[in-house]
């Protein structure tokens, strides 16, 4: 059987863009598991200054009640999701959800996601996940998007095509 230099560069395309797409979709779960973190992450800073300046307030999943107590003394009660938590604890929650999110964003950044396809040195390529970045996300929920392939060479397109139709095949709907 001859394989030609084009089904060589196609197959070689199709597992970078499988590969490509393992990332993309585990970043999409990862942001789905620490949807709370990403939550709290947004709010930290304000939380903290609120409970520094003795403030009250609702901040999405967080409430921060002030209570007056004798001799001018305050008593700062701290909700988390709707449950009662110390200042510390809810410190350090914030805490681990800032470093959490602080993770995600930069291992799942759009950047930290294409860099690993730099290696293929194939801008068209490069160029057809960066237009579609969008769209890849789809694949992760079992849609088979429709690629806007530009001008890209028959080799890219046809190796995109290929690794999307194989990881679909492999992963499936809701995978």
């Amino acid at each position: 059987m001859h394989v030609s230099a084009h089904d060589v560069v196609t197959g070689i395309i199709a597992d970078a863009v499988v590969d490509f797409i393992k990332r993309v979709c585990e970043c999409e779960r990862l942001k789905e598991v620490h949807v709370r973190d990403l939550e709290l992450a947004k709010i930290a800073e304000e939380v903290t200054r609120a409970i520094s300046e003795g403030r009250e307030g609702e901040f999405g999943p967080v409430v921060i009640k002030v209570q007056k107590k004798f001799l001018g003394r305050r008593e700062v009660k701290a909700f988390l999701f709707s449950k009662e938590v110390d200042v510390d604890t809810l410190l350090g929650e914030l805490s681990k959800a800032r470093s959490r999110a602080a993770w995600i964003s930069s291992d799942c950044s759009d950047h930290a996601l294409i860099e690993p396809l730099y290696k293929y040195e194939d801008r068209h390529l490069i160029e057809v996940v960066q237009r579609n970045f969008e769209k890849f996300r789809l694949v992760c929920r079992g849609q088979n998007p429709e690629i806007d392939f530009d001008d890209a060479p028959a080799h890219v397109v046809d190796g995109v095509k290929k690794g999307l139709a194989s990881y679909l095949a492999s992963h499936g709907a809701g995978n």
